[in-house]
């Protein structure tokens, strides 16, 4: 009896030393055994996202202007749109006034009266002088010759000004060597006035066999003197209020987006510059990005995107890519109507930056892991497999094999492989050091 009750201890020892050696050694295993995370490549084409600020610009515009005289100039009195503002046909864009408008006027209408007055005073004055047919002929051309005159020589004056500032010389027939348009077109003006001037001319020697009394001529010539300063002033009359009445109003011609102003609400317009410019008929701003800092190259086509993780995303693309004047590259992307509704309008674009995606996409699929997963570096890359090996006692334990691979790309945290691998699980995040042929346990949590 007492030899059954040892044996039975002794049995229940056994196992109880038995189920304490596999507890501890397992719990030994576990706690130096390294711990991973595995995973497995995906097959796709690897996109590299690249992140712009975008304004709207106004590559195709029309520069409106007003043109003025040298001795005009406009006072702007209202400016009735902003930059990236829309209007259309007849919208009065600016309102102005001739500068000291009331006082050219008065000046013009004085001098006007004067020669009016000047001439009833000499009519009456000479009613008993009879003027011949023969007399206003002679007074005809004599003063058509002095109105060619004055025209040639002024042409003249101004071609060769011209002729001097590009270093060339007047010529007898033709243009001189490289003589461009503008100037030819001066060249052929001075020889039909000189044409004309020599036509007058034969018209007064013509003229000249017939003697008009004294008398006669100084009453003609005050008379044509008064009646040409008469015609002068009703003409500057006629234009100060033509000027100002156009100034009033200063209309779109098309419809368009404002995409610059050139004036403010008190400045003073001398016509030299334009007053503000809109969009082309038919053409839209686009958004512009500075590249100038990318690594990576724009090209017409590329696709770009608002908010492209999103479900409200809106996809439009690379229209054009160029150098503006400081020497900045840049793309320009196509601004949507639906992009516009989305950030309200040109003007609030014009306020804050819009933001543009760029997507890079490869051409071609690869293996694409978490980059933490991908070890080494240059050319020497590869990975770890975990291979699954079964234990003696129907357990399972994992163990490390060194695969070389070939990194194509890498961005935002992944990493493209050229070879597929997807068919192996992958090894990485180990909470400490490990190499080829180590045995690993899976991360539980």
């Amino acid at each position: 009896m007492n030899l059954k009750k040892f044996a039975i201890r002794g049995i229940v020892i056994l196992v109880i030393c038995v189920a304490l050696c596999m507890f501890f050694s397992g719990t030994v295993r576990t706690i130096t055994t390294p711990k991973v995370r595995l995973t497995a490549a995906k097959r796709g084409k690897l996109e590299e996202r690249v992140e712009l600020a975008c304004k709207p610009a106004f590559p195709e515009v029309d520069e409106i202007s007003f043109p003025l005289s040298d001795d005009l100039s406009l006072t702007i009195t209202k400016v009735n749109t902003r930059e990236g503002y829309t209007v259309q046909a007849g919208d009065e864009v600016i309102e102005a006034k001739v500068a000291n408008f009331e006082q050219l006027r008065k000046a013009a209408q004085e001098a006007y009266d004067g020669s009016t007055e000047q001439l009833l005073t000499l009519e009456n004055k000479n009613r008993g002088i009879r003027v011949s047919k023969r007399d206003l002929a002679y007074a005809d051309a004599f003063f058509a010759l002095r109105d060619a005159r004055r025209a040639a020589v002024a042409l003249e004056l101004n071609m060769d000004a011209q002729l001097s500032r590009e270093g060339l010389e007047r010529v007898e027939t033709g243009y001189p060597e490289g003589a461009n348009e503008a100037l030819r077109g001066m060249i052929d003006d001075w020889r039909a006035a000189a044409e004309a001037q020599r036509a007058a001319q034969a018209d007064l020697d013509a003229a000249a066999r017939y003697t008009v009394p004294d008398d006669v001529w100084s009453y003609i010539t005050e008379q044509r003197e008064q009646q040409e300063k008469k015609d002068e002033a009703e003409a500057e009359l006629r234009r100060l209020m033509t000027v100002n009445d156009q100034a009033k109003a200063i209309a779109a011609p098309h419809d368009g987006y404002v995409a610059a102003l050139g004036v403010k609400e008190g400045d003073v317009y001398d016509g030299s510059n334009a007053l503000f410019s809109i969009t082309k008929a038919d053409a839209l701003p686009t958004l512009r990005a500075d590249t100038s800092e990318l690594t990576r190259s724009v090209s017409e086509g590329m696709t770009a995107t608002m908010n492209p993780d999103s479900y409200d995303a809106i996809e439009t693309q690379v229209v054009a890519v160029g150098t503006d004047s400081e020497g900045k590259k840049y793309a320009d992307i196509q601004l949507t109507d639906a992009l516009i509704r989305a950030r309200g309008s040109v003007y609030s674009m014009l306020q804050e930056d819009t933001p543009m995606t760029l997507i890079y996409r490869a051409r071609e699929a690869t293996s694409l892991l978490p980059t933490s997963a991908v070890r080494g570096s240059g050319d020497e890359r590869y990975v770890y497999v975990a291979e699954q090996n079964t234990a003696a006692f129907g357990g399972s334990t994992l163990k490390l094999h060194k695969l070389e691979v070939t990194v194509v790309g890498e961005y935002g945290g992944t990493t493209s492989v050229k070879e597929d691998i997807s068919y192996y699980t992958i090894a990485y995040g180990e909470d400490r050091a490990v190499s080829d042929g180590d045995a690993v346990m899976e991360y539980l949590n």
